[in-house]
């Protein structure tokens, strides 16, 4: 929320570095238009019937909490929002150049046009999380729908021209598929704790005794916090059952597995430190990165582990 208004950050293109820049009465001013597009939201999850989910967005008592200009947050989220377009430009050369091979290559036309149209449901979606104030639900959605994108974009290219070709271990190993199921759980449930975080530092429980008040943040978050254990050690059984039979498999799995464990150590930081920035960052970025990788690693040969 360090920009309340969408485009636009604070009815600029780009954000002002102190709030001598903005009108006095700017938090209810953007109130009021951020209400506006609220309303027209609910109204249309109402056409589509979606009345269950209108009226918990109607009753939200935080979406219509006026928002403080806070210079560093408006900029982390500006720059995003600007690696947002430079994606979506990149992603339309992508498409377009897809089109020649409409005929020749149809299914690599069809899957850059999935991905690219991941990619702009999820920029209309961005604007809806900020509209709704980080409104849970539609936080996650807006988080996970990004990985379509990514996830068709790297299919679209390999049907195209592989990679590599894969290798037959690959090919016939189920323990891939289970790791991806894994990992994207993982990052689910992580996605449900974060929104739960936000709940508890509004309510002023999130910490407990100078830690993380885990114990109030539910069953989401304890299988997000319990599940990586249980995901290293099958990653290391599958490292042990295939490390001689399948070398090229055994590497990747070894590299998952130091990747889960980092991924352990700053959960236990984020804890017990009540979520440092820099490791809470990390937390989410190589969280994010290892499904991405896993599904990299299922569809071609791993380059460089031979």
């Amino acid at each position: 929320m360090g920009c309340p208004d969408w485009p636009k950050c604070f009815g600029l293109w780009a954000p002002p570095t102190c709030d001598c820049q903005l009108p006095p009465d700017y938090m209810q001013l953007f109130l009021e238009k951020r209400t506006r597009k609220v309303n027209r939201f609910v109204a249309t999850l109402e056409r589509i019937g979606w009345n269950e989910k209108a009226n918990e967005i109607r009753s939200n008592k935080a979406i219509y909490l006026p928002e403080k200009f806070n210079a560093t947050k408006a900029w982390i989220e500006y720059i995003n929002r600007l690696f947002g377009v430079l994606a979506g430009f990149f992603f339309l050369v992508f498409w377009l150049l897809s089109c020649r091979y409409f005929k020749s290559q149809k299914v690599v036309f069809v899957y850059a046009t999935i991905g690219f149209i991941a990619l702009l449901l999820n920029a209309w979606l961005g604007s809806i999380v900020v509209a709704t104030n980080l409104l849970p639900g539609i936080v996650s959605t807006h988080f996970m729908l990004s990985f379509l994108s990514i996830l068709f974009t790297l299919i679209a290219i390999h049907r195209h021209r592989p990679f590599e070709l894969q290798t037959h271990e690959q090919k016939n190993n189920p323990h891939w598929n289970t790791m991806l199921l894994l990992s994207f759980l993982i990052v689910f449930l992580g996605t449900l704790a974060r929104e739960q975080v936000e709940s508890l530092a509004l309510s002023g429980k999130l910490e407990h005794e100078g830690i993380l008040n885990w114990s109030a943040m539910g069953m989401s978050f304890a299988a997000h916090r319990y599940l990586p254990l249980v995901f290293l050690i099958y990653t290391l059984w599958v490292w042990v059952l295939r490390r001689s039979e399948w070398p090229v498999q055994a590497r990747a799995t070894a590299w998952m597995g130091l990747l889960i464990l980092t991924q352990i150590v700053l959960g236990a930081i984020n804890i017990n430190w009540v979520l440092p920035p820099v490791t809470q960052v990390l937390h989410i970025v190589l969280g994010a990165s290892l499904p991405i990788l896993i599904f990299y690693w299922r569809i071609i040969k791993p380059i460089g582990l031979e």
